[in-house]
C-alpha cells in the first residue's frame, strides 16, 4: 500500500496553466485559500459502506473535529443537502453503481465536491473505474479497501481545493464570456503550426454566416477580405508574427454573405514559445455604422446646413476638375462669379444676426433659380457665394447671368417679421485668361467683387489684370498702414475755418495725414478707404481726437476771446461704433479743459442713417458731454431730410459741389440759398466747404451764409505753423 504523503501527492488537481496565468482582467473574486473552520461532511450509503467506520477515521485525524451525517438513500441525501450546507460528500460505490448514478443524475444536487468510494470494485479496475466515475462528476477515487484516516482527510481537502478552482475557473469564463458578448465582437483562433483556424459564432454572425457555413480554414477569412486591404492586413499580421508589433490591429473591408463589404477592425495577440509564435487569438469588431456615421458627417461637413449649398471645399474641388478640362480642351471654358452681399455686417448689427441668417438662406435660393442647371452654387465663407458656370465661353451671357442675380437681391425679403432690403456686390473672371491654379481664380473673382463695392456696389465688375496689382497694393498698403499705427507715422493739419466777412479765424478742422518714411506725405484718399475696410480707422481715429483735443486746450488757453476757437473732427461709421468712443472723447475733454461746445464730430449723411436707433443714442449722449454733431457734406447722401428732425444735430456743412455750381448760373446760388433757409429754420449754424474763389466767398455772403473754409483763407497747416496763422489773421474781439 503506498504510504500517505504518496496519496496526497497523487491526489492533488493537476496544475492549470490558465491558473497560473491570472491576468488583473481574468482575477477571479472566488477565495482560493480553503476557509479554517469546522467541516461539514455526508456520507451517502445503503449500508455496504460502513458509514460509523468511515466517520471515526475521519474524527480521528481531522482539526477541527468534523460533523458527519449519514444519508441511506439518495432521497435523504437530497433532503439533507438541501436543508443545509456541506462541505463533500462521500457515495458508496458498488458494481452496479445504482446509487451513484440516482445520486448524480438528481438535478437537485448542489454543486460541490463528490468523493467516490468503490466498495467492490478489483484492484484490476482501479484504472477504468476511476476514468468513469471521474467523468461521471467524481471529484476524488478512493478504494474502501485502501481507507486510513490521512487518505480521508487528504481526498477531503483535495476535492473541496479543485471544487473551489473550478469555481474561480467557472467565474472567470464566465466573466470573459459576458464581456465578450458584451462588446458584440467576433472572436477567432488561429494554431500557426497546422493552419487550423477557429472563428466564434459571433465571428460568423457579423458576416451572414450560420455556424456550419465555414470552415476551420484561415482562408475562409482572407479570401473574403477586399483586394485593396489583403495585403495591408496580411502585412500587419506578419509584422507581428515577425515581433515588429507587440499587437495585431487592422481596419479592413471583409465580404459579407450577401455579397456587400463591411467594414471591421481585427485584433490580436500571437502566444509564442520562446520567439516563436505558436497561435494567435483576437477579435473582429464591426465598424461599417461608424464608417456609416463618419461618411455621413464628411458629408454634412461639405454643405452649409444654413442654405443647403455646398460648402468652399467642394467647390475648389470642382473649380480643380474645370481647370484640368480647360487644359485640356480648349472648346472647354467656364466662369467663375463671386457674389458679396453689401454691407452685410451691418444690417446683420441692424436686423439680429438670426434674421441676417434667414436672409442668406432666402438668397441662396435666389442664386440657384438665376443660374443654369448644371451650374454650380456654393456658400463661400460668411456673406459670399461663388458659382461656377461650366460650358460658358461668352461674358455677356455671364453678366446677363451676374445682372439677374442683382435684379432677384433687390426683391424684399422677408424674415424674422421684418421687411429687408439689400444690394450684392458681384465679381466674374473666365478661364480665357488662361489659369493654372484655382486659387488664383478665387484671388481674381474677389479682387473684381471688392472693385465692384468700391465703384458703387449693387453692380458687376469683370476682372483685368489692373484689379490684381490694385489688390496687391491694397495688401501692402495695409500692411504698411498696420505698421504706421504701431509707430505712430500719423500727424494732424489743420484747416481754418473763418468768418466770411471778416476773414478772422473761428475755428479749425483737423485732417488726419500719413507720414510714410519713405513716401512722405501719402493722400488720404489713399489709406483712408483702406483704414475703413480693415478697422483700423478705429484706432487711428482714437489718436485724433485725442490730439486735436490736446492741440485745441492749448490754443484756448492761449487766446482768451468771447468766441473761443472750435474744432472739427471727421467720425466714420466703424468710429461712431466704437465702444471706447464716448469714454475716450470724455476723458480727453476733462484731460484739456476743453471749453463746452468747441469740439465738434462732423459725420455724413449716411453714417447717421445707416444705424439710425444706435447712433442717435450715442449723439445724445456725446451732446450731454458738450460735444456738438455736424453734418459733412451735406446734400449729397441721403435722399430724405427727416433725419434732421430724428438727430440732435447742431449744423451743417455745404458741400464742396454747391460752392462750385454758384458760378454755373441761378440754380446754383437757389441751392445754397434752399439750405441756409432751412438751417435757419432750424436754428442750425452753416460752414460752406471748398471755397476757393473770392467771387464764391462773395456769393456766400450775399445769401446770408457766415462762416466758411477752402483754400482761399488757407491751406491745412501743422500744429506749430498754427499760432503764426492766429496772429496774423486774429481772432473775433471780446
Amino acid at each position: 500500500m503506498p504510504n500517505d504523503r504518496d496519496i496526497r501527492l497523487s491526489l492533488d488537481p493537476p496544475p492549470d496553466a490558465s491558473a497560473r496565468r491570472i491576468t488583473m482582467f481574468v482575477q477571479p473574486r472566488t477565495q482560493l485559500e480553503p476557509e479554517v473552520g469546522q467541516r461539514r461532511l455526508l456520507v451517502l450509503s445503503s449500508g455496504v459502506l460502513d458509514g460509523r467506520a468511515l466517520a471515526d477515521m475521519l474524527h480521528e485525524v481531522m482539526e477541527p473535529a468534523c460533523i458527519v451525517h449519514h444519508a441511506k438513500n439518495e432521497v435523504e441525501a437530497v433532503d439533507l443537502l438541501t436543508e443545509d450546507h456541506y462541505d463533500a460528500v462521500f457515495i458508496e460505490v458498488v458494481r452496479e453503481r445504482r446509487l451513484w448514478c440516482r445520486f448524480v443524475r438528481d438535478r437537485r444536487v448542489p454543486a460541490l465536491p463528490l468523493i467516490a468510494v468503490d466498495v467492490d470494485g478489483r484492484p484490476e479496475e482501479r484504472a477504468l473505474r476511476r476514468a468513469l466515475l471521474l467523468k461521471e462528476g467524481a471529484s476524488t477515487y478512493l478504494r474502501a479497501s485502501e481507507l486510513t484516516g490521512a487518505l480521508l482527510e487528504s481526498a477531503v481537502f483535495a476535492a473541496m481545493e479543485r471544487a473551489q478552482m473550478q469555481r474561480a475557473l467557472s467565474e472567470v469564463q464566465e466573466r470573459f464570456a459576458l464581456a465578450v458578448r458584451g462588446a458584440n465582437d467576433g472572436v477567432w483562433e488561429w494554431i500557426l503550426g497546422t493552419g487550423e483556424m477557429h472563428f466564434s459564432r459571433r465571428w460568423r454572425e457579423l458576416l451572414g454566416y450560420g455556424v456550419d457555413d465555414l470552415e476551420n480554414s484561415i482562408t475562409e477569412w482572407f479570401d473574403r477580405v477586399h483586394p485593396e486591404d489583403i495585403g495591408p492586413l496580411r502585412a500587419d499580421i506578419d509584422a507581428h508574427l515577425a515581433g515588429e508589433k507587440a499587437y495585431h490591429e487592422k481596419e479592413h473591408r471583409i465580404r459579407a454573405s450577401d455579397g456587400t463589404y463591411r467594414w471591421v477592425i481585427s485584433r490580436a495577440v500571437a502566444q509564442r514559445d520562446g520567439a516563436a509564435a505558436v497561435r494567435m487569438a483576437g477579435s473582429l469588431t464591426d465598424t461599417s455604422d461608424f464608417r456609416l456615421r463618419e461618411e455621413k458627417l464628411r458629408e454634412e461637413s461639405r454643405h452649409d446646413p444654413l442654405t443647403s449649398l455646398p460648402r468652399r471645399e467642394p467647390f475648389l474641388e470642382s473649380l480643380i476638375r474645370a481647370v484640368a478640362m480647360a487644359k485640356r480642351d480648349r472648346d472647354y471654358a467656364f466662369t467663375v462669379l463671386m457674389v458679396d452681399v453689401d454691407r452685410f455686417r451691418w444690417l446683420a448689427d441692424s436686423i439680429g444676426h438670426q434674421a441676417a441668417d434667414g436672409m442668406l438662406a432666402i438668397l441662396a435660393k435666389r442664386l440657384l433659380a438665376c443660374v443654369r442647371p448644371g451650374d454650380s452654387v456654393c456658400r463661400f465663407g460668411g456673406d459670399k457665394f461663388a458659382i461656377l458656370l461650366e460650358n460658358l465661353d461668352d461674358v455677356s451671357v455671364a453678366t446677363d447671368i451676374a445682372n439677374r442675380i442683382r435684379l432677384s437681391v433687390h426683391e424684399p425679403f422677408d424674415v424674422e417679421g421684418q421687411t429687408v432690403y439689400t444690394t450684392v456686390s458681384i465679381g466674374l473672371t473666365t478661364s480665357r485668361r488662361g489659369y493654372d491654379d484655382a486659387d488664383e481664380i478665387i484671388n481674381d473673382v474677389a479682387a473684381a467683387a471688392n472693385k465692384a463695392k468700391e465703384r458703387g456696389q449693387d453692380r458687376h465688375e469683370v476682372f483685368d489684370s489692373k484689379m490684381r496689382i490694385d489688390a496687391l497694393t491694397t495688401l501692402r498698403l495695409e500692411v504698411a498702414l498696420r505698421q504706421a499705427v504701431e509707430r505712430e507715422e500719423f500727424e494732424l493739419h489743420y484747416q481754418p475755418i473763418v468768418d466770411l466777412a471778416s476773414g478772422q479765424l473761428v475755428g479749425f478742422e483737423a485732417l488726419t495725414r500719413w507720414r510714410h518714411p519713405r513716401r512722405g506725405i501719402v493722400n488720404p484718399s489713399e489709406f483712408i478707404p483702406v483704414a475703413e475696410q480693415t478697422g483700423l480707422i478705429v484706432p487711428i481715429g482714437r489718436w485724433a481726437i485725442r490730439e486735436s483735443m490736446r492741440e485745441l486746450g492749448r490754443w484756448q488757453k492761449a487766446n482768451h476771446v468771447a468766441q473761443p476757437l472750435s474744432m472739427s473732427v471727421n467720425l466714420s461709421g466703424r468710429q461712431i461704433a466704437d465702444p471706447r468712443l464716448l469714454e475716450e472723447i470724455e476723458t480727453s475733454m476733462r484731460e484739456h479743459q476743453i471749453i463746452e461746445g468747441t469740439f465738434r464730430l462732423e459725420l455724413t449723411e449716411s453714417v447717421l442713417m445707416d444705424n439710425a436707433d444706435p447712433v442717435q443714442r450715442i449723439l445724445a449722449a456725446l451732446r450731454r458731454c458738450g460735444v456738438r454733431i455736424w453734418v459733412d457734406d451735406f446734400g449729397t447722401g441721403y435722399s430724405s431730410l427727416s433725419y434732421l428732425h430724428r438727430f440732435p444735430v447742431d449744423g451743417l456743412k455745404i458741400d464742396k459741389t454747391f460752392v462750385d455750381a454758384l458760378e454755373g448760373g441761378a440754380a446754383g446760388e437757389a441751392m445754397i440759398r434752399t439750405i441756409l433757409n432751412l438751417a435757419d429754420n432750424l436754428r442750425v449754424d452753416v460752414v460752406a466747404e471748398g471755397i476757393e474763389r473770392a467771387t464764391q466767398a462773395h456769393k456766400l455772403i450775399g445769401l446770408g451764409c457766415v462762416r466758411g473754409q477752402g483754400f482761399l483763407f488757407g491751406r491745412p497747416i501743422s500744429a506749430p505753423a498754427v499760432p503764426g496763422f492766429i496772429a496774423k489773421h486774429g481772432l473775433p474781439a471780446d
